[in-house]
């Protein structure tokens, strides 16, 4: 997903006095493995082409393709995963009585 749409699902989500302290905990602890992962992403990303340029060869090109292939599969699972977070905890509370 796009980071800033991604933001801005993000910025949906209230920080008023309702949301719970563990849910701002969980919020920020999807937020910032998202953003890990896509510094991580962006820094082997460089790298590759450094060393498919041929100016760095500490490092193995096909090491590098199957751990940014593995970042970009597993961005889409932490950004559905942030994002489903924010939808959940944006969801008007309503309370419950009774059986209904």
């Amino acid at each position: 997903m796009n980071p800033h749409l991604l933001e801005e699902r993000v910025a949906t989500v209230s920080g008023g006095a309702g949301l719970a302290e563990p849910a701002r905990a969980r919020l920020a602890a999807h937020k910032a493995t998202a953003d890990a992962c896509r510094r991580r992403t962006v820094e082997r990303r460089t790298e590759l082409e450094r060393v498919l340029s041929g100016s760095d060869g500490r490092r193995d090109a096909l090491d590098l393709m199957l751990e940014l292939d593995a970042l970009e599969r597993v961005q889409d699972r932490i950004d559905q995963r942030l994002s489903e977070l924010c939808e959940s905890l944006s969801e008007p509370r309503t309370p419950r009585y009774g059986d209904a």
